[in-house]
């Protein structure tokens, strides 16, 4: 039995197949909704574009996308502070391992957003409560990423260090973190994962509050809440959606592109 070889597209066809799919998909979907005569209800394709051209030529989506950019940096990078040193303290010292493991265990295994009810009882709605969120969410990864990698890290390296007269501070800054970088990478990536969850979910919780009592929207979710239950604009809700995963997109995509820099050894 022959089997004819799979001639390849080419490259014109790979791209514009797909572009054709969605085009036809958007067509299809703009006259279904028209036709139904649902729109307010179901969004429409032209309505989230031209929802998207003026959110962005006022600057509205860009000054709520800076505010919840802000905590998640602000958050990940205290995720990274005390996740780091004491994921590499845990996998370096087993007794230190025993004594922490259940408590870090338990505290883990709870969502981030469980806690958004007690953040904004503690901190209010002004930034802080999400901002909680989101240092909570990121800093779990970032602990079992460098506890992990610390366990790995090749004995022989440790032994040969130490035999060269390596203290403490010089064996974890030329031993173990170069060992554990190309993972504590890959678990930055989960906690920033993580803290973009967290505040797009602790935003929408507190902009019900928010859009309640007539604050100012300070984050792409307290807008995306005022968007629905103020405006009750359903396209530029859709739009939001689509910011979003493309934010989510593009910072895991920056951060994979700096690991390949950073750590052009780790092969990823």
């Amino acid at each position: 039995m022959s089997f004819a070889l799979r001639t390849p597209l080419p490259l014109g066809t790979r791209i514009m197949l797909p572009v054709g799919v969605l085009v036809a998909i958007l067509i299809a979907w703009e006259t279904a909704v028209r036709g139904a005569a649902a729109q307010g209800l179901v969004p429409l394709p032209s309505g989230v574009f031209v929802s998207g051209v003026d959110l962005t030529m006022s600057g509205v989506i860009v000054a709520a996308m800076s505010g919840s950019l802000a905590r998640v940096a602000i958050g990940f990078a205290f995720g990274a502070a005390v996740g780091v040193p004491l994921g590499l303290a845990i996998g370096a010292l087993p007794t230190l391992d025993r004594a922490l493991r259940p408590v870090l265990d338990m505290l883990r295994s709870i969502a981030p957003i469980a806690w958004i009810p007690m953040a904004i009882l503690w901190l209010g709605v002004r930034g802080n409560a999400a901002l909680f969120v989101v240092a909570y969410g990121a800093v779990f990864p970032f602990i079992v990423a460098a506890s992990q990698a610390a366990r790995q890290t090749d004995r022989r390296l440790l032994a040969a260090a130490r035999s060269l007269g390596a203290g403490p501070f010089t064996m974890l800054r030329s031993v173990w973190l170069p060992a554990a970088l190309p993972m504590i990478f890959t678990g930055a990536r989960i906690a920033l994962a993580f803290a973009w969850a967290s505040i797009i979910a602790a935003e929408l919780a507190v902009g019900i509050k928010v859009a309640g009592h007539g604050r100012s929207v300070a984050g792409i979710g307290q807008l995306m809440v005022e968007t629905l239950y103020v405006k009750r604009d359903v396209d530029a809700l859709v739009f939001y959606m689509l910011v979003v995963g493309a934010v989510s997109f593009a910072i895991d995509a920056g951060l994979r592109w700096a690991q390949r820099v950073i750590l052009p050894w780790s092969g990823k």
